[in-house]
């Protein structure tokens, strides 16, 4: 069978309010194929292979998938399968005759699972700031007004140290408190003033210190004070506003300073203490935590400049880009439906893009096929497939 002449591609991804990695996701993809000597049937069979393929490997899923799906396609004109694993369902939406070529659109139920991981192996640029402290005269005792900003940077070096998907990139220098309310609007701009895909808020919800009194028995023993720590985690797609992560976690341990003794926030005293000790064992958790939720996501990039027929990309050796890199640009809008849910379009682009160059943070990709890069432009996106 002749190798369809590929017109145009179109992929939308819908996402309901807090879809995680293990649910289903929609794909709505378009296929169009040039109608050979009036093979009306050979064209629609390629154009809806075609759309098969765009949303299986936009989706990331397996070869091995893509491959006995799209093999076996259109045995039944009612065209409906059901597969197990990664995709459960594609269905026919409609297919439109013009006089040359033929249209064939299809929707595709698929479930991110681990086969999709491959496809996800870049590095997700996160940004947060300094976390506030929500009773701030909390932390009077050992003068630690500015543990938020500590903890936060702690966070991102044991990101650094240890995560596999997740790259904290940037700690803004300001404490942020965002009503839930506001939060996707300030991710949106966030994400976008810091080249970010991920914006991670915090807050220190409990900060307090507890004093146990010895037995007036015991008049020889000292009281036992012991510090509490609640920090609340959540993270958000700087595209969409949607959370992909959220967790809070406590501790209550040994307080080993005198109560009007000021402690350096980031001194080896404070940090290999009781306290510390206990509060480094949170940070790992919730690291761990943020690495799991992301790490079948797939890693986008956004384009920063256009020059000629090449483009700059905020992602680079940090997330792990490789000169060679074989790359899918896209457009992305968000709407909502008329219940009110988010959904996200994704209309990708007919050439792929080969990375060229590679920096730290960012890299310069060119068109493979040399063809123009018509109507990229800064602020659209790329994403590892």
């Amino acid at each position: 069978m002749q190798l369809v002449r590929l017109i145009q591609i179109g992929a939308a991804l819908m996402f309901i309010v807090n879809c995680f990695p293990a649910k289903a996701v929609w794909f709505e993809a378009t296929g169009q194929a040039v109608i050979h000597n009036g093979e009306k049937e050979a064209a629609r069979q390629q154009a809806t292979q075609e759309a098969v393929k765009q949303a299986l490997l936009f989706s990331g899923a397996s070869v091995k998938s893509i491959q006995s799906l799209v093999n076996g396609l259109l045995e039944d004109d009612r065209f409906e399968i059901r597969a197990s694993g990664e995709v459960n369902n594609i269905e026919l939406i409609d297919e439109i005759y013009h006089d040359d070529y033929v249209t064939v659109s299809i929707r595709a139920d698929i479930f991110p699972q681990e086969a999709l991981c491959s496809a996800s192996d870049y590095k997700k640029n996160i940004v947060t700031t300094w976390y506030n402290i929500n009773k701030r005269q909390q932390a009077a005792v050992g003068n630690l007004y500015d543990f938020g900003k500590v903890l936060a940077e702690k966070i991102q070096e044991e990101a650094q140290n240890h995560a596999r998907h997740a790259l904290i990139h940037r700690v803004e220098p300001y404490y942020l408190t965002t009503p839930i309310k506001q939060q996707k609007a300030t991710a949106y701009s966030l994400a976008k003033k810091t080249n970010a895909q991920y914006v991670l808020f915090g807050e220190i919800i409990e900060f307090g210190l507890e004093t146990t009194r010895t037995s007036g028995f015991a008049f020889w023993d000292k009281n036992q004070n012991s510090r509490n720590l609640t920090l609340q985690l959540s993270m958000l797609d700087g595209n969409s506003g949607e959370t992909v992560f959220q967790d809070t976690q406590n501790i209550s341990a040994q307080w080993d300073f005198d109560l009007h003794t000021s402690i350096n926030s980031n001194s080896h005293q404070l940090w290999d203490s009781n306290f510390g000790i206990a509060t480094k064992k949170i940070i790992q958790t919730m690291v761990e935590s943020i690495d799991e939720s992301v790490s079948c996501l797939a890693a986008f990039g956004r384009v920063l400049k256009v020059t000629g027929e090449s483009l700059s990309i905020n992602i680079g050796k940090l997330n792990g880009v490789k000169q060679g890199d074989k790359l899918t640009l896209f457009q992305m809008n968000q709407f909502f439906d008329t219940q009110n849910l988010p959904h996200r379009q994704f209309q990708l682009h007919p050439e792929e893009v080969i990375v060229r160059q590679v920096f730290a943070e960012t890299a310069i990709v060119e068109s493979i096929s040399g063809a123009p890069l018509a109507n990229i432009q800064p602020n659209d996106f790329v994403s590892r497939r």
